[in-house]
């Protein structure tokens, strides 16, 4: 089948899990112009050699962007080569009590115009905003696809700035928040459910980092990677209530695998859900995860960021494990509660994993 017959059209607007991304976002494909300004405040100077540090505090998240994508997406960052003073002091700044939409944009447009005089921003398609370690209450790293600015005439829409958070999160916070500019929604729960207070993480657990950034298993679904044009369409099986068996490889060896691979089986369920299947090994960025096999996991394009338009399948529901042992192990099989289709898992060559499916 036609693998574009199981491309779930959006039904949410703005950031989600259908095609085509949102019409805000940023190209994946091709090369994203970055203008990294690092910028301190009067009450929070910098301290003397510590631009080093937090340059290469993001350096990661840049190269899991471009390896992921098996190249497709290449950043060209421009980045300030001092500490940028802020007109303000960062207590104006309300990060800590409640930013809003127009908070955010004063702090933004206060850095492009700080750091103006040095930079060139006709080129620039996104805007990161990295702030002094010293200023904890720039508490954390939101993202908005709806700047308003313009800089060396150029109309600026898209910026990620950096907080205090970036230094426990690490690199990846840079490949989560971007991940947000190219149009993917967040995995985790705004809110978590009500029989599992607390537990945000109900939906993806530590699969993807758009699920959680610290995550043992942070490397992009295959979905997702369909969604940005990282995964050729000939690298997915489609299989609308059809018998079928499909080899998986590795989704981790996705920029690499052969033409003839299949990394990605989708079940279409209805015009907006669908079954995947992808095949995670302890491979690349999921070098930590606890349990290789196959993940099963549905789509619901109706489903906004936040409220779980990605939920992974438990293989081993109530292990102390939550979804880390998720995947579905050879000799094993699972039946969809919504359509009575079995998919049986087995062994393949190697790390790969083959999966029969049987439409009731």
């Amino acid at each position: 089948t036609d693998p574009t017959r199981c491309q779930l059209p959006s039904a949410t607007g703005g950031l989600g899990s259908g095609f085509p991304v949102d019409d805000q976002a940023l190209p994946a494909v091709g090369t994203l112009n970055a203008a990294m300004i690092y910028v301190d405040f009067e009450d929070h100077p910098a301290p003397r050699g510590s631009l080093l540090k937090a340059e290469s505090n993001l350096r990661s998240g840049i190269e899991y962007l471009e390896n992921v994508s098996g190249g497709a997406l290449d950043i060209d960052v421009t980045g300030s080569d001092r500490w940028v003073r802020m007109p303000e002091p960062s207590t104006a700044y309300p990060f800590d009590r409640g930013l809003s939409y127009e908070d955010h944009v004063r702090y933004i447009g206060d850095a492009i115009a700080a750091a103006d005089p040095e930079f060139d921003f006709s080129d620039t398609d996104v805007v990161w905003v990295v702030a002094t370690e010293e200023a904890e209450n720039i508490t954390y790293s939101p993202t908005t696809n709806h700047l308003d600015v313009t800089a060396d005439g150029n109309h600026l829409t898209h910026a990620v700035t950096f907080g205090y958070d970036q230094w426990r999160w690490g690199g990846l916070v840079l490949a989560h928040e971007t991940g947000h500019t190219l149009g993917l929604p967040d995995l985790y729960l705004f809110e978590a459910p009500p029989d599992d207070p607390g537990n945000w993480h109900a939906a993806v657990g530590d699969w993807d980092l758009m699920g959680l950034i610290s995550g043992q298993a942070p490397e992009y679904f295959a979905w997702q990677r369909w969604q940005l044009g990282w995964l050729a369409d000939r690298h997915v099986v489609c299989a609308p209530r059809t018998p079928t068996t499909a080899t998986l490889v590795p989704v981790e060896e996705a920029a690499t695998a052969r033409p003839s691979d299949d990394v990605m089986l989708v079940l279409p369920v209805s015009e907006t859900r669908a079954v995947v299947v992808e095949n995670r090994q302890r491979i690349g960025y999921d070098r930590e995860l606890l349990t290789p096999g196959a993940l099963v996991y549905t789509i619901d394009t109706a489903v906004r960021t936040g409220q779980g338009p990605i939920r992974v399948v438990d293989a081993t529901p109530g292990s102390p494990e939550g979804l880390d042992d998720a995947p579905f192990q050879p000799g094993t099989s699972w039946t969809d509660p919504a359509t009575g289709t079995v998919l049986t898992f087995e062994t393949g060559r190697a790390d790969d994993l083959r999966v029969t499916v049987d439409p009731a």
